[in-house]
């Protein structure tokens, strides 16, 4: 009983118009009164529905903001003036045996009059978009067309049989006044649909204009039948009359339900709506034949209308063409042919409100290219082009034909799910995306937010929250799409917080080198160092690289502290072999996000130059994936080498199966991962890597480094595989300058193995800038 009674609150006003249609419809077409019967039956079942239809719209008068309540005031007061006189005229109809008299002609002519107008500016009043310059000219051509399409059909079924006639009288009064309100009427459609009224087809304005277009075909068939002699009130025409009647007090019922609808312009013109000039110039070229047809004057009405409803069809035909590709222009973008910023927002709207009425989520995906600004600035925009293409061919075959894949900015996309089905199908979605960019012919690493559209947030909100969620995958670089959660809010504020320290770093001079020694694995002497950078943060204590590199890249600070590492590492390095007298070289790492700057050759051998170092002397390490990568940087690698720099794979092993690589770039050492190294047990299936690994550097004349050696036994068996260099804790954890120092001079340049260096983690920290232990 509750739900019924719930149902019966929430649809009763639609309850009451279903009631009033049976009244007054319903009975007129079981009916069908005949003769004189029929004024009296149309007078009666009109005044009913008037006085629902006013009723309403006083109602919805007073419901939902200002802006929705304006015009309906005044349709509310348009129908009160054309319901006024319309009991005189019952009173008048059914005493004078369904025959008006004239009084009653005036009066009902007056109250149709005076409500034509009425409704017009309340028309006028819905929000509209403000129209300038051309946008302004072309809607007055376009309205002009429409309405002299109305005109033309006014012409031919009422004003041209009333002015032929040549009667004068209330008939020719109606047969006049009628087509003047009604190109009025049309006037307001068509201003109303052409400047963006509409917010959705569905909703009380769409069908409060279809009842009032309903109305104005009424009207015409009213005012040729009675420019064409005595008036009948057919049943078509009250059906026609009482129909529109119903359908704009639906219109007022749905108003007062929903009363916070077309209170705002569409931003986006809406192309359907172009056409309607066209639709207006057909129609009155259909009348045209029509006319010449009924009179017999083929010769030479026809032949000439023909003529020029071809010509003016192939120029229609033409201008919608140009139209079609216009609209595109606006709504695409010409690089990648995706849809563009201005397909966004509709799209989002739409996920936003499908989501409210059926209960479902859509999904919106914002995707960032990751080292997209050093493509551009290294390459060229020509090779920047040439991925953004790449990238769209990407999401056009990850996505369906349904979803929208849009790119809103250089290097930033938007993909709109429509219901993809729950957040795990989303993420299967950007994963499968992050998966096929990075499988291109040209490898593309991407970050990429992933939220779901909520019912009780707007389209900003959801937007900054996959905005949010795209910023935190980047953050945690894991080549993983991240969900929005709650928690990145917070998450979010104290990223960008942590973005600004490292910023200033460098400057502040809160960053420290330590020093890990490597070794000659056959005597143990100390031949050269890595360095590895830690953080000296004021609040959170020493950090490691795993810490704060990657902030470092995003926000661009691993420049300047890449440069401070490699001028700090050499000149203390220059400094060992000027105090110890002998030959020892540095190894740095090197950031994937360094190598493609084109400044870089001149950066490194500029650093050598003030601090003295001989260049054969440093090594740059870069991981193996960065290598495979960043295939684009082999022309300055070359330089680096020709510069007698050498180069090292850091972390061999562990990055990607392709070799190819190896032969192609100028590559000097492998280091050995220390997983590998932990897996030597004396047996051949622990030593299967490492030994490979020893093999393929011979065979290409490599020298190689094994990193993590932590037992005595490891270093043995890889003197016995023919490693010649390696590093651990076995030798040396990460040591100060200072201790490096006390440990080159007491020792002659051999570690005890007892040696306590900086604090490090035992566990290996995939850092750009260098391992806390190898």
């Amino acid at each position: 009983m509750v739900r019924t009674a719930r149902w019966i609150r929430a649809h009763g006003l639609l309850m009451i118009i279903g009631l009033a249609a049976m009244a007054t419809v319903g009975v007129r077409i079981v009916t069908d009164p005949q003769g004189d019967d029929r004024s009296a039956e149309f007078f009666r079942s009109y005044l009913l529905t008037s006085i629902l239809t006013t009723t309403f719209c006083w109602i919805a008068a007073f419901r939902g903001p200002a802006a929705a309540r304006r015009p309906w005031r005044w349709i509310a007061i348009a129908f009160t003036a054309m319901l006024l006189p319309q009991p005189y005229s019952v009173v008048m109809a059914a005493t004078h045996e369904g025959k008006l008299p004239l009084s009653g002609i005036l009066a009902a002519l007056t109250g149709r009059l005076a409500w034509a107008p009425l409704v017009l500016v309340g028309l006028l009043m819905f929000p509209m978009k403000s129209l300038t310059g051309r946008a302004r000219t072309r809607f007055i051509a376009d309205l002009t067309t429409v309405i002299g399409g109305g005109f033309v059909v006014s012409w031919y079924f009422q004003l041209g049989p009333a002015l032929q006639n040549g009667r004068i009288g209330p008939d020719a009064l109606i047969v006049i006044g009628f087509p003047v309100t009604d190109l009025a009427l049309i006037f307001g459609v068509c201003a109303l649909l052409m400047r963006n009224g509409l917010t959705s087809w569905r909703g009380p304005l769409p069908l409060f204009l279809a009842g009032l277009i309903t109305y104005l075909a009424g009207d015409v068939t009213y005012a040729h039948l009675i420019g064409n002699g005595p008036m009948t009130w057919t049943t078509p025409l009250s059906v026609t009359l009482n129909g529109a009647d119903l359908i704009m007090a639906t219109a007022a019922a749905m108003q007062i339900m929903r009363p916070g609808e077309g209170t705002r312009p569409k931003d986006q013109e809406q192309s359907k709506i172009a056409y309607l000039p066209y639709v207006a110039l057909l129609a009155g070229y259909v009348l045209l034949l029509v006319a010449a047809a009924r009179e017999g004057n083929l010769y030479p009405w026809a032949g000439l209308a023909v003529g020029i409803i071809v010509m003016t069809g192939a120029v229609v035909l033409r201008q919608i063409v140009a139209m079609r590709e216009n609209h595109g222009l606006v709504v695409r973008d010409h690089l990648t042919g995706l849809a563009n910023r201005l397909s966004v927002a509709p799209a989002l709207e739409a996920a936003v409100r499908r989501h409210r009425e059926t209960g479902v989520a859509s999904a919106v995906l914002v995707i960032d290219l990751n080292g997209f600004k050093k493509i551009n600035d290294t390459l060229g925009h020509e090779a920047g082009d040439a991925l953004l293409v790449t990238f769209a061919e990407v999401l056009r075959s990850a996505v369906r034909g349904v979803d929208v894949a849009a790119r809103v900015g250089g290097d930033e996309f938007v993909v709109v799910l429509d219901r993809p089905g729950d957040a795990d199908q989303a993420l299967a979605v950007a994963q499968r995306i992050l998966d096929r960019a990075a499988g291109s012919p040209t490898p593309i690493r991407a970050a990429i937010g992933v939220v779901l559209t909520d019912p009780e947030t707007d389209v900003v909100t959801v937007r900054h929250r996959a905005d949010m969620a795209m910023y935190a995958a980047k953050r945690a670089g894991l080549g993983r799409p991240e969900l929005w959660h709650p928690g990145l809010e917070s998450a979010t504020g104290a990223a960008d917080t942590f973005d600004a320290e490292i910023l200033a770093a460098t400057a502040a001079g809160q960053l420290r080198l330590a020093y890990q020694p490597i070794v000659t694995l056959a005597t143990g002497e100390i031949t050269g160092v890595e360095a590895l950078v830690r953080w000296e943060h004021p609040e959170r204590g020493t950090l490691l690289p795993d810490a704060f590199i990657a902030a470092a890249e995003r926000t661009g600070a691993i420049d300047d502290l890449g440069l401070w590492v490699l001028e700090t590492a050499t000149r203390q390095t220059r400094h060992w072999q000027d105090e110890f007298g002998r030959r020892l070289y540095v190894s740095v790492n090197l950031s994937p996000y360094q190598l493609p700057s084109p400044g870089l050759t001149d950066a490194v051998l500029g650093t050598l130059a003030v601090t003295g170092l001989n260049p054969h002397d440093l090594v740059l390490e870069l991981t193996e994936s960065a290598l495979v990568h960043e295939s684009e940087g082999a022309a300055i690698l070359e330089a680096l080498r020709r510069a007698d720099i050498r180069i090292a794979v850091d972390d061999f092993g562990t990055g990607y199966s392709s070799l190819r690589y190896l032969t192609r770039l100028p590559i000097d050492i492998l280091k050995l991962d220390r997983c590998f190294v932990s897996e030597l047990n004396g047996e051949p299936q622990g030593s299967a890597v490492a030994e490979a690994v020893i093999r393929l550097a011979q065979a290409l004349h490599l020298d190689t480094v094994a990193e993590g050696i932590e037992v005595p036994a490891q270093a043995t068996e890889l003197t016995l595989l023919g490693y010649r260099s390696g590093q651990g804790y076995h030798y040396a954890r990460p040591l100060s300058a200072e201790a490096l120092t006390s440990v080159l001079r007491v020792s002659g340049g051999q570690p005890d193995g007892e040696t306590v260096g900086m604090p490090v983690q035992d566990d290996v920290v995939a850092g750009l800038m260098g391992d806390p232990q190898a």
